[in-house]
């Protein structure tokens, strides 16, 4: 599929193609004055919106080429997108973790965790379904390793082990997902806050009475990891504190709640 490439309002280039999640596509030429340059300004700052990067050192290196400076480096990518990079600067704001490089045993597990725990990939989840994601015992987590090693997500990735915290719930429910909590995705620019959305956009809007404090920990967080165009997601917990469920790479972050004209509006006002 050819990429749509979009100067939008002469500020800012967005290499773009629907990669078929709404919540995801956004048509930029719908909602922005757009041009389609065959030529670049040299070093010309640039934004992928193309889904998840499975090379994106390749990917920018290719840009490069082009003439263009893609927003986030591989360095800032690696430490956005994967555990081992967010996690060592945050470890106070989010869940204990441990990444591992191969699922390691019920054994292993008890010497470092209590039961429950929630298991993931290093970049992410198996689309939040919870036979993939919660372990209550040894016996539910042998069950869950089985489908780890079969599930087209997590099997390429390192498995992720971390303290299983309650997390504050919402009414409703999102079939085959874990149980909806108050959880908020937070865009980031250059350590300023562009966009803030509800995370479960499959339920009615909801919100939070102190959600200024989650941002708050969302805001030390971006401060921390430092890049450029970065995602912290939080949510509170049954305990009323804020914490950090993880960080990614913008570029490849769905907008949930936030209507995404509004994130982009916010972006272009800043450059």
């Amino acid at each position: 599929m050819e990429p749509n490439i979009a100067r939008l309002e002469d500020r800012l280039l967005v290499i773009s193609h629907a990669v078929g999640a709404p919540v995801y596509d956004f048509d930029f030429d719908l909602n922005f004055s757009c041009t389609h340059p065959y030529e670049f300004r040299e070093g010309e700052l640039c934004v992928l919106r193309i889904g998840a990067v499975r090379d994106y050192a390749a990917e920018y290196d290719e840009k490069a080429d082009w003439g263009l400076r893609l927003v986030n480096s591989p360095a800032e990518h690696f430490r956005a997108s994967e555990l081992e990079g967010w996690y060592p600067l945050i470890q106070d704001l989010t869940p204990a973790t441990r990444i591992f490089q191969s699922l390691p045993s019920a054994s292993e597990i008890e010497a470092q965790f209590e039961w429950p725990i929630f298991v993931k990939g290093s970049r992410q989840t198996s689309k939040h379904n919870p036979d993939l994601s919660i372990a209550r015992d040894s016996s539910d987590y042998s069950r869950l390793c089985d489908g780890y090693r079969r599930d087209d997500i997590l099997s390429w990735q390192r498995p992720v082990i971390r303290q299983f915290v309650e997390l504050e719930p919402i009414a409703g429910d999102v079939p085959n997902k874990v149980r909806p909590s108050r959880e908020f995705r937070t865009f980031w620019w250059n350590g300023e806050l562009v966009g803030c959305g509800h995370y479960w956009y499959q339920l009615p809007v909801y919100g939070a009475r102190d959600l200024d404090t989650g941002v708050a920990v969302a805001r030390e967080a971006a401060k921390r990891v430092s890049v450029p165009f970065l995602v912290v997601d939080i949510a509170r917990t049954t305990s009323g504190d804020w914490i950090v469920i993880e960080c990614n790479d913008a570029q490849e972050a769905g907008y949930v709640g936030l209507p995404p004209a509004v994130l982009w509006q916010n972006i272009l006002e800043r450059i």
